[in-house]
């Protein structure tokens, strides 16, 4: 009779394209040893590639009766149960398959990263139900990942995933004293071995303000996984409007949408052709109504396989293709791989480099992008004549509201950073709290829904002899809702490595100035486009002593700070920030040379 263990690796050899074998196999695993872990597993794993999420629970639950700290089922049933959308008992599962094998810095990685999601996943909870977003007596995942993470990286000295990991989790939790040394690894890492460091773009964008490292490590990350794109097959143009899409999962209730809604309107239909690919569902909201029918052709690819959403394009006969995702969650750039058209662009979704052979450009402009930066980007640079970010002059004019109704003193100073918290760092927060400690009246206004996060402002408040009253904790609520309550700031503050993008095009069109410093990425230099494009160059600063300075001699000048505010709302009309007619006829110039570019190397 053949035993338990060579079923199972029958099984395993099988399971990759013969699953009704596979499963075979495992039960007569099953019924040869009882509760065998490897074979529960493999079960699990077969079921939850059906969607059988309840069936891959109750396999992982059968195996883990009779050997309950196995790490393998306790990593496959953590695996399950965050498909499953059960985070935090996903969290707990990993956690106990990270402590079963200590010495595993894989096991490491995957428990912290569920912290991270259910920690996120929280926070967005939060936000759709205008929830504080404090988490009261639930765990505090962001010590859990921040430990989690530290115990990787301390097994895997050589790889860069984990002090990534590590110091992101650190920004979101402004536990600025344990990203530091991450950090410092990191770019330790990046010196020691270009050619084979990998990181996390969104991560590289956030954390690494060398660009070189940036480009290095996102061109890292793509060659490890996405597919080798084809070769490109360049065509002939067809006809006499230009054939473009446009693909993303953003085409619904979401910040890129009520950035780049205006823009889809205006296309001129004498010049250019439209189609819209999207890759999410229907949200039912108003704005994906408005969306549909800004469209000439709207196609629904969701749904399908990224070889079919590849026919579906290729069968448009595109002369451009515009990717609005990038690097970002719910990206599916694997669809470029097939070269479904002709040119394939990057634009607004990912503030960098995609390094990736199916991009053939990212669009940008002179400011985010400066000429002679060309080498921090693996694709060409195209640039628009003012700022590369769309804004929407269509969109609602905010209302106003009152101090008293959003936790604010009347009567105060009122600084503002509604970035998220992994986007500030020390040397802006310390600067702040330095100008709050020597003007009494000013007052900081922040969203920081993480509680650890929280915790740790206060502390450093404390510190500066700051008291903590003085930091206002915004809570949160609909857009709508956010942009009135943006109208009660005197002046947005803007953070580096990773800037203020719609944050600040947000407070901006509330009225509110945006006081920016140049940073040396394309995500720390949108601040510095953003205010050029509304006409207000003396607020882009070049250091922090340059930015410490100007926000000291802004919050003593009242007068100049309404003056900002007066120039702002009469320029609705006519800044170049929010001119959409005057953006959308530069960015259709952009494409038409683009589709008729004859060389992208």
């Amino acid at each position: 009779m053949t035993d338990a263990r060579t079923l199972v690796e029958r099984a395993l050899a099988a399971e990759p394209d013969q699953h009704d074998v596979a499963r075979s196999l495992y039960e007569q695993a099953l019924a040869a040893a009882p509760g065998d872990p490897l074979a529960c597993a493999g079960l699990a794993r077969l079921a939850l590639r059906e969607g059988d999420i309840k069936g891959a629970v109750a396999h992982c639950r059968v195996g883990l009766a009779v050997t309950p700290s196995h790490s393998g089922l306790l990593t496959t049933l953590g695996q399950v149960l965050r498909a499953a959308g059960a985070l935090d008992a996903a969290v707990e599962a990993l956690g106990a398959a990270a402590e079963a094998m200590p010495n595993d810095p894989a096991g490491w990685m995957a428990a912290g990263s569920a912290c991270m999601e259910a920690e996120l996943a929280r926070q967005h909870v939060a936000r759709k139900t205008a929830d504080s977003g404090q988490p009261g007596s639930q765990p505090e995942l962001l010590e859990l990942a921040m430990e989690s993470f530290r115990r990787a990286a301390a097994l895997q000295p050589a790889a860069a995933a984990p002090p990534a990991h590590l110091a992101m989790a650190a920004r979101y939790a402004c536990a600025w004293s344990r990203a530091d040394p991450a950090l410092r690894s990191l770019a330790a890492l990046h010196t020691q071995d270009p050619e084979h460091f990998a990181v996390s773009p969104m991560m590289a964008a956030a954390l690494l303000d060398d660009p070189i490292a940036q480009r290095d490590g996102i061109r890292g990350f793509a060659r490890s996984t996405l597919p080798a794109p084809v070769a490109s097959a360049r065509v002939v143009r067809r006809g006499h409007r230009l054939r473009v899409g446009y693909l993303s999962s953003d085409l619904h209730d979401h910040a890129t949408a009520h950035l780049v809604a205006g823009m889809f309107e205006q296309h001129d239909r004498g010049r250019v052709e439209v189609f819209a690919y999207a890759l999410d569902r229907d949200d039912g909201s108003a704005m994906r109504r408005r969306l549909q029918k800004a469209f000439e052709h709207w196609r629904d690819v969701g749904a399908l396989a990224d070889d079919e959403v590849a026919r579906r394009i290729a069968g448009d006969e595109l002369d451009v293709l515009v990717d609005l995702k990038g690097h970002t969650h719910g990206a599916r750039l694997a669809i470029l791989a097939r070269r479904p058209a002709p040119v394939q662009l990057h634009y607004l979704g990912f503030p960098g480099t995609i390094a990736y052979g199916a991009v053939d450009g990212i669009i940008a402009d002179a400011i985010v992008a400066p000429p002679g930066s060309e080498g921090e980007f693996a694709e060409a640079v195209l640039r628009l004549p003012v700022c590369y970010q769309v804004n929407d002059a269509a969109r609602p004019l905010p209302g106003v509201a009152r101090r008293s109704d959003v936790g604010l003193p009347e009567r105060a100073l009122v600084l503002t950073s509604f970035n998220q918290t992994y986007k500030l760092t020390e040397p802006f927060v310390a600067v702040w709290l330095e100008l709050l400690r020597d003007v009494p009246d000013a007052v900081l206004w922040l969203y920081v829904p993480h509680a650890l996060a929280r915790r740790n402002l206060l502390a450093l408040a404390m510190q500066a002899g700051v008291a903590g009253e003085r930091i206002v904790f915004a809570p949160a609520v609909p857009q709508s809702e956010h942009i009135a309550r943006l109208h009660c700031a005197d002046l947005a503050l803007d953070v580096l490595p990773y800037g203020s993008h719609t944050t600040g095009s947000d407070a901006l069109w509330a009225g509110v100035p945006l006081l920016t410093c140049r940073g040396t990425t394309f995500a720390g230099r949108v601040g510095a486009s953003l205010c050029q494009a509304v006409e207000m160059p003396e607020l882009v600063t070049e250091s922090m002593t340059d930015y410490a300075g100007v926000l000291r001699d802004v919050c003593a000048d009242r007068s100049r700070l309404a003056h900002y505010r007066r120039h702002l709302e009469s320029g609705r009309t006519h800044l170049p920030l929010f001119d959409t007619a005057t953006f959308t006829r530069a960015f259709e110039g952009l494409l038409e040379d683009a589709a008729n570019r004859t060389h992208w190397s």
